[in-house]
């Protein structure tokens, strides 16, 4: 009988194999369907809506997340202003701080991290030390931009700041050796016209009814004397100088960009490992643009004066906003990137229509549809690379 028990506890256990293995079978077949099903999905994702449209896409809505953002903490009424180039240092930390995360997760873990940016920093110091320039021309180009307000028309320079796509589009041609057609280089200076017209200043078709009666024919004007905060001693012209600022920072803005594209494509290093690097020597940049421009100010009140949770909040946008920028440049490009800055512009603009109350002129509605022309053209007629046949000698034999 005991014999009997035992064997029928043998025979339970077998089926119980079976069954078990049966199921874990099954469970293996369902879990590869499964991996497979997300497979496929996330490559109809993938090739419905590529890294590139998406870094874009991310570029332009983000970019006028950070405008509107700047725009209502610029305007709003507080005791003091904080100080720009402090706000675009504590960004940096938080690039600095969000690359730190992403290479962790890249490589998932933070001390293989510390590894990879000790070896690429201190190790490959030859290839950090390259970032700094992108750094330096940028702090300089921001410092141009800052003293030729002082000696130029604000609507003159809106202008001859958009110089600077024609100047990445030639560093891009240069340095990239990267071809573009004749209609690509027209739809450039379109696409200027079209910026122009966005931010050129305008009454506005809810207004534009009282523009016309607005100044009495007895109110007096207001004149102010120009400060020119560098000295002259050779009495050039201020037109000039501010002139000769403008055309040497939308240079700079275009060998940045161009430089920033090439660094990202041609290099195996790690994007995240490049925005630490840059964080690193933009530090030190913004801080002494903050002491060159508002010594006064600093030396008064400190350097996070007018600091609160929004400044905090808008910094940790900006620092994300420089993490976009990378994105773009190492999937799209730098031409791209000006293009897709039309349209934050118009998007900025759209949005300004709901938050602000700012209702769009004549001329912004134009300058939209401008842009939208000029990306047409630049993106449907690319430069065609010719192709030429080798010419067939054929000998007539006597």
């Amino acid at each position: 009988m005991s014999l009997n028990n035992k064997d029928l506890n043998l025979s339970n256990c077998k089926n119980i194999d079976t069954l078990s293995s049966k199921c874990s079978d099954k469970s293996d077949n369902d879990s590869e369907q499964f991996q497979l099903t997300n497979d496929s999905l996330f490559l109809k994702i993938k090739n419905l809506l590529p890294i590139k449209t998406l870094s874009i896409l991310f570029f332009i809505f983000h970019g006028a997340l950070s405008v509107c953002m700047l725009r209502y903490v610029r305007f709003r009424k507080v005791d003091h202003m904080f100080i720009a180039p402090v706000a675009l240092m504590i960004g940096e930390f938080f690039k600095i701080f969000l690359s730190t995360i992403f290479l962790t997760i890249e490589n998932k873990s933070l001390i293989s991290a510390g590894k990879i940016l000790y070896l690429e920093t201190l190790i490959n110091w030859k290839s950090f030390f390259k970032t700094s320039i992108p750094a330096f021309c940028y702090a300089i180009q921001n410092l141009l931009y800052y003293y030729a307000i002082s000696y130029l028309d604000a609507t003159l320079l809106l202008v001859l700041q958009q110089i600077k796509i024609l100047t990445t589009a030639f560093f891009t041609v240069v340095l990239l050796k990267k071809k573009l057609s004749p209609l690509q280089w027209l739809s450039m200076i379109i696409l200027i016209i079209g910026i122009i017209l966005v931010q050129i200043k305008y009454p506005s078709i809810k207004n534009n009814i009282n523009f016309n009666n607005s100044t009495k024919k007895n109110e007096s004007i207001e004149t102010t004397t120009h400060y020119y905060p560098l000295p002259n001693p050779l009495h050039i012209p201020p037109q000039l100088i501010g002139l000769i600022m403008v055309i040497i920072g939308a240079i700079l803005a275009g060998f940045v960009g161009t430089f920033l594209e090439k660094m990202f494509k041609n290099n195996t290093t790690s994007i995240w490992v490049r925005n630490f690097q840059l964080s690193i020597f933009s530090i030190p940049v913004h801080l002494s643009t903050a002491f060159i421009s508002e010594y006064n100010k600093i030396s008064t009140y400190g350097l996070f004066i007018g600091f609160d949770y929004l400044v905090i909040l808008m910094t940790f946008i900006f620092g994300v906003h420089g993490m976009v920028v990378a994105i773009l440049l190492k999937h799209a490009s730098s031409i791209l990137k000006c293009f897709a800055s039309g349209f934050v512009i118009t998007l900025t603009a759209l949005v300004s229509i709901i938050i602000f109350d700012k209702w769009p002129s004549y001329l912004m509605i134009i300058g939209t549809l401008v842009i939208f022309i000029a990306v047409y053209i630049y993106t449907n007629f690319p430069y065609k690379f010719k192709i030429r046949t080798p010419d067939i000698i054929v000998e007539n034999k006597v």
